[in-house]
């Protein structure tokens, strides 16, 4: 039966974050909020754990999924370069709800979404995320809570009602402030385009890398 914790949101209580890490630390898939909706999760590093994940929400081995890191240390990593128009969104937008696209580190050859070599990833907006991305010390998948092709939670009982006892643990921090996801944009093609219009418009990534061609954007939006 999954755990359910609730966390308050603005000020996360340590003993809370410590109990969803050890979790998270041993190999555990867990719900929990961020400032745009709510996303399931577990050690971006850890293989077995992203394939129950990608098992979960039935999803497409071939797509690669968002992970959040807790700081740029953690998003070097991850990735083999940040072009310099992607460095102009991050000083704009993280933490934030935007989210990059970005050629994935030798690290991620042996996963199960290899064959993409991309990855998608943002520093979020949200205390019970960062606070768990420091206590366990490695970025966290951050695919949004539901399967494929239905609609995102907003709530931990929505978490809940869609993966019932499935998942290792739930934290409920209250209902998300927004529903929409991040704002995701491809930095692996030349010029970037932005793929996904989320809770950052266009306007905004536009006015940042001074885009003038509205086919830079892909519809219809796409949800993770």
């Amino acid at each position: 039966m999954s755990s359910f914790i609730e966390i308050n949101h603005l000020q996360p209580e340590s003993h809370l974050i410590e109990q969803a890490a050890r979790v998270l630390k041993k190999g555990g898939v867990i719900g929990y909020p961020t400032e745009t909706i709510y996303g399931i999760g577990c050690n971006a590093f850890d293989v077995k754990a992203v394939e129950r994940i990608y098992q979960l929400k039935n999803r497409d081995r071939s797509k690669a999924m968002i992970i959040i890191a807790g700081d740029m240390v953690q998003v070097h990593e991850l990735v083999q370069v940040i072009p310099e128009a992607a460095e102009k969104l991050i000083e704009n937008f993280w933490p934030g709800p935007l989210t990059l696209i970005l050629q994935a580190s030798s690290r991620f050859e042996d996963f199960p979404f290899s064959k993409s070599r991309t990855i998608a990833v943002r520093i979020p907006d949200c205390s019970i995320c960062l606070e768990l991305l420091k206590e366990t010390g490695f970025p966290i998948v951050s695919t949004s809570a539901n399967r494929s092709n239905e609609p995102a939670a907003t709530t931990a009982e929505e978490v809940k009602e869609a993966f019932g006892d499935q998942l290792d643990l739930i934290i409920n921090g209250g209902a998300t402030p927004d529903n929409l996801p991040s704002t995701l944009v491809d930095f692996t093609r030349t010029p970037a385009r932005i793929v996904r219009e989320g809770a950052i418009s266009s306007l905004e990534i536009y006015t940042v890398l001074d885009f003038d061609e509205p086919h830079s954007v892909s519809n219809p939006p796409v949800k993770n």
